[in-house]
């Protein structure tokens, strides 16, 4: 369902904008992009306003600020990649080939990262943390939703007999999580996709 901003009256701007009438989650995935590509600081208002075709005005009283435009941008993206690996862990696959499957997910988009930008939550987390404690609570309650899926995960292979059932579920899913982290650090330094399946194929054999 496309959500929209009520009409503002015109404001007098030598910028470009588009109508007052526009599409937020439209204009949060592309200010999302900006964010992804340069990072936070790097990031300026005026960069925003012309990669989301907003009037400063639109942006400000639609987001509060750049900070609450980076917190929309960050949760949209998080939402994406949380349901993206829930829908790979619960298909119909075994459950030890579903997580390779979402594993080598990670793969392929570390080494086809345009621009080598890396992963946005894992950027975000970098540069902005532990001091932004706004952002820190959103970052936390990503890593622990993914953490649960992949315990969910362990735990569904571990009843068909495919990983050791004497795995603790929760100590497995946080070393899954810093694999995954992992893979998306290493593409940003042009780790062959090879090298980083061997990682993945290293990570199956200790659930074993």
């Amino acid at each position: 369902m496309r959500r929209t901003a009520r009409s503002e009256p015109a404001i007098v701007s030598p910028d470009r904008g588009r109508p007052r009438e526009f599409d937020i989650d439209e204009v949060t995935r592309a200010a999302g992009r900006v964010f992804w590509e340069q990072g936070y600081n790097a990031t300026s208002i005026e960069t925003l306003c012309k990669s989301t075709g907003l009037f400063r005005a639109s942006l400000y009283s639609t987001f509060g600020d750049k900070h609450g435009l980076l917190v929309a941008a960050f949760d949209q993206y998080a939402e994406g990649a949380v349901a993206r690996l829930k829908e790979k862990l619960e298909g119909s696959l075994p459950p030890d080939q579903a997580l390779r499957q979402a594993l080598l997910h990670y793969t392929k988009v570390a080494a086809k990262l345009s621009g080598r930008h890396g992963c946005f939550i894992t950027n975000t987390a970098i540069e902005l943390l532990p001091a932004d404690e706004v952002l820190r609570q959103h970052v936390e309650s990503t890593l622990q939703r993914i953490a649960a899926h992949l315990a969910a995960a362990v735990v569904r292979g571990q009843e068909a007999g495919k990983f050791d059932s004497t795995l603790d579920e929760h100590a497995v899913s946080q070393f899954l999580l810093c694999v995954i982290q992992g893979l998306r650090v290493l593409g940003k330094v042009n780790v062959s996709e090879s090298d980083l399946v061997s990682v993945v194929d290293m990570t199956m054999r200790a659930l074993i």
